[in-house]
Parts: structure tokens; C-alpha cells; sequence
């Protein structure tokens, strides 16, 4: 553990005491090396202020390899994106739509340009249905309900976008039900019926509980010491194959840090 004792970056600092490069430290943090007072940093552009206390440790690194495949058919493939892990084509696969790099869970490919566009069809027509689960701080009001408004680019933190409700964004539709209640947060389960950016993590930010884990519109919140990642998963991906005319569906297992926090 480190005691700060003069104003600088946490950049700066880090750069100084582990002797890693900007770029290695920039990887550390986003994969949840640090704790600053002990809550999670991700941003080295901070300003740390005399007697922060810091403790840093390199993340073990994720084994090398592809993605876990879920599905596979000549024509598409559904993989399970670990968290962390930023959302880039696999070899011989064409991206249709993205996780946040926060994000686990079901990822959709196509191995095809015509089978590219024959899914990117289904999305736009809302075709596609998507389960996601959250680890969210508190518990909603409501067992289950609707959030409904439009969504835009409201700022910027650290040099990231920040999205909110505006009067003329796009219009963003969520789902959601609670699945388990603990003290202090509970388990919801999402259905996004739209794909904006941020969408659920704006939406469950602004209905008053936010994501655990979620360093951009969570950040006034204290988490679990043992939350390192964006408590949000995409559990189940469903749709009819525009090729074959049969239904496809995909799970990815719940992370083990859900099953930690919330016994399922």
C-alpha cells in the first residue's frame, strides 16, 4: 500500500514506483489493478491528493486464445466475451454488434458479409432478443417495470463519453425484473428492447442504482471491496437463423463473482 504525500497523477505516480510503461499501466487499471482509498480507479488521469492511500497489483493475464465458442454453424458464431476484454472480430468473423469492454457474456459474429448484414437486418428491427444480468446498488421500488426516455452525449470524464436522458436523443427502451434482493444490492435481470450506448448502464444509473463496478455513472458509490469489474452480463442472446429459418439461442454461465455476491 502506498500513502500519497504530494498532489500528482496517478499516472504519474504509478509510472514512477512500478517502473511500467504508460500503456502497461493504462491495462492494469482498466483490468481493476488499483484501489484508491478502497474504491476501484480505472482513470490515471485523476489527481491524487495528499494522504490518498493506493494499493496497486498487476492482474494475473488472461490466457491466450480465442473467445469460448457457444455456437457455431458456417455462417455465424456466438461466442462468451470475458470481461475486460475489448470487442474486436475474431479471426475469420465479421463484428454485427459490440459489448462494453465491462461486459461479459454473448457475443454475436458472422462469418459472412451477406450473413453481416442479414444479422445487423435483424437488430435494427429489433428481432433479436437479449437477457442481460446486473448486480445493481440498492433495490428498485418495483419488482419489475419499464425505463423509457431518449438518450445523447451529456459530457465527458477522463476523456470518455458520458450518456444521459435528453430531450433529443434516441429513444432507449429497458426492461427490467428483480431476480434476488441482499442487503445493500440486488440482482436484476434486463431486457434492453433497444441497443444505444451505455443504454442499461445510464438507465439503472439514473432510476438511482447503478451498476456495481460501473466507474463512469457509479462513481459517487461505494462498492464491495471484492467488486473489480462492471457487475453486467449478457446472459442469453436468442433470434431465427435468416438463413436456415430455425431459432438460435446462446447462454453464457453467470461469472463466479455473481454467484459470490448473490447466491443464485
Amino acid at each position: 500500500m502506498f500513502r500519497i504525500k504530494e498532489e500528482e497523477s496517478l499516472l504519474s505516480f504509478l509510472k514512477e514506483k512500478t517502473k511500467l510503461s504508460g500503456r502497461e499501466i493504462k491495462r492494469a487499471l482498466e483490468n481493476g489493478a488499483c484501489r484508491l482509498n478502497g474504491k476501484l480507479e480505472r482513470f490515471g488521469s485523476i489527481t491524487l491528493k495528499v494522504g490518498d492511500k493506493l494499493t496497486f497489483h498487476l492482474p494475473k493475464k488472461a490466457a491466450a486464445g480465442t473467445l469460448q465458442v457457444l455456437y457455431q454453424d458456417p455462417s455465424l458464431t456466438l461466442f462468451n466475451k470475458p470481461s475486460g476484454i475489448t470487442t474486436t472480430p475474431e479471426k475469420g468473423h465479421h463484428l454485427v454488434h459490440r459489448l462494453d469492454k465491462g461486459t461479459s457474456g454473448v457475443l454475436l459474429m458472422a462469418r459472412t458479409l451477406p450473413m453481416k448484414k442479414a444479422l445487423e437486418t435483424l437488430f435494427k428491427k429489433r428481432e433479436v432478443k437479449k437477457i442481460y444480468v446486473a448486480l445493481v446498488k440498492g433495490t428498485p421500488r418495483k419488482e419489475k417495470g419499464t425505463i423509457e426516455n431518449k438518450l445523447g452525449k451529456k459530457g465527458a470524464f477522463h476523456g470518455q463519453t458520458l450518456y444521459g436522458a435528453t430531450q433529443s436523443g434516441q429513444l432507449a427502451i429497458t426492461h427490467y425484473k428483480i431476480l434476488k434482493k441482499r442487503k445493500g444490492y440486488s440482482l436484476l435481470e434486463l431486457h434492453p428492447e433497444t441497443g444505444r450506448t451505455h443504454q442499461l448502464r445510464v438507465h439503472l444509473a439514473e432510476l438511482g442504482h447503478p451498476i456495481l463496478g460501473d466507474l463512469q455513472y457509479g462513481r459517487e458509490v461505494t462498492f464491495p471491496k471484492t467488486i473489480d469489474r462492471l457487475c453486467l452480463h449478457a446472459y442469453r442472446l436468442s433470434f431465427i437463423h435468416p438463413k436456415i429459418g430455425e431459432k438460435i439461442q446462446a447462454t453464457a454461465p453467470v461469472p463466479p463473482l455473481f454467484k459470490e455476491l448473490v447466491t443464485l
